[in-house]
């Protein structure tokens, strides 16, 4: 039983550093692209936004 509770938990870590690593590209990104070509990704915030409120949840 305490197997699966690792792979479970190890999971859990998995998909939060996934999140975390996709927030840190897409925020990056998009301020790069605001301050270098003067736009940005619209879709960068929203799906930031959810990212971390998802990655809060399984925390």
């Amino acid at each position: 039983m305490t197997r699966w509770i690792d792979r479970y938990c190890r999971l859990l870590d998995a998909i939060s550093a996934s999140c975390l690593a996709l927030m840190v590209v897409l925020v990056f990104g998009n301020v790069v692209l605001r301050y270098a070509f003067s736009s940005g990704i619209t879709v960068s915030e929203e799906l930031s936004r959810w990212l971390f409120v998802w990655m809060t949840f399984l925390g």
